[in-house]
């Protein structure tokens, strides 16, 4: 298996703002020498790193720890679309075969409406035309639709959502996430990754959500990942592990082995 989503923080770096002591679990350095463990015990091969803040020394951050730590297969980068040095800043990051692509977030993506002023167009196009896969955060599956609309100005680009665009299933809000997954899937260049899930212990109640995801991307579009580690604040790693066995059980081993690693492999350009 590929982790396709893990986070990394040390809190004395002081930029990690989405990250407050009510989260008493996870409010606490948690970088690989944390993780290694776990995977090592779940063998997985690889993972991907993923911005936890919203500067550029966070790239320098996560590739200091890939020269220490040969599993990060490969780190997706912050960067702002509305930079006034997109240009260059895309340029310096693709010199580096390690950084595989970028999310742009600001204020955690609280809400993405952001995303849509018409000003940050150019930043949004230069971005789907670099080699960088381009990673969507949303918070609130009722944003959703706003994905749809920036992905029709950009068809070429390759895209991916973020957990699953965050389905709320502890209170079972099934018919209007699903829509929109359902519209979200018709564009051919979105990926999803299969992770935010695990809100709840009980599978069945998970089921309906996995189930529908994988009917509207397929397996060849979907990156098991953990989002560890705000993955600890609802569920744990092993839980996830063992939920995912019984939520892909009906796949076939072709299908488990793409949403496992294969789909990540692919769509990251990993060696």
């Amino acid at each position: 298996m590929i982790d396709a989503h893990v986070h990394f923080w040390r809190l004395s770096r002081g930029v990690n703002t989405a990250l407050t002591e009510c989260m008493a679990p996870i409010y606490r350095d948690l970088e690989p020498k944390h993780l290694e463990p776990v995977i090592g015990r779940h063998r997985m091969e690889g993972v991907i790193v993923v911005q936890a803040s919203e500067t550029l020394g966070e790239t320098l951050y996560m590739l200091g720890l890939v020269e220490r730590f040969d599993w990060i297969s490969g780190v997706v980068s912050w960067l702002d679309p509305g930079s006034a040095s997109l240009t260059e800043e895309i340029a310096g990051l693709c010199r580096d075969i390690k950084v595989r692509g970028v999310r742009p977030v600001r204020n955690d993506n609280r809400s993405i409406r952001w995303m849509t002023d018409p000003g940050l167009r150019p930043g949004w196009s230069a971005l789907a035309n670099s080699p960088l896969v381009v990673e969507i955060l949303v918070q609130d599956w009722r944003e959703l639709d706003l994905v749809h609309d920036l992905l029709l100005r950009h068809p070429g680009g390759q895209f991916v959502l973020d957990h699953c665009g965050k389905p709320d299933i502890v209170a079972d809000h099934f018919d209007g996430w699903a829509r929109s997954i359902e519209a979200l899937a018709r564009h051919e260049n979105l990926a999803c990754k299969y992770s935010g899930l695990s809100q709840v212990a009980d599978v069945e109640r998970i089921f309906p959500f996995s189930r529908h995801v994988i009917e509207c991307f397929g397996p060849q579009r979907l990156m098991w990942a953990s989002d560890w580690p705000p993955l600890e604040l609802k569920s744990s790693y092993d839980t996830w592990i063992a939920q995912t066995e019984t939520l892909l059980g009906d796949q076939s081993k072709h299908a488990r082995s793409a949403i496992r690693r294969d789909t990540t492999a692919r769509v990251y350009g990993l060696r």
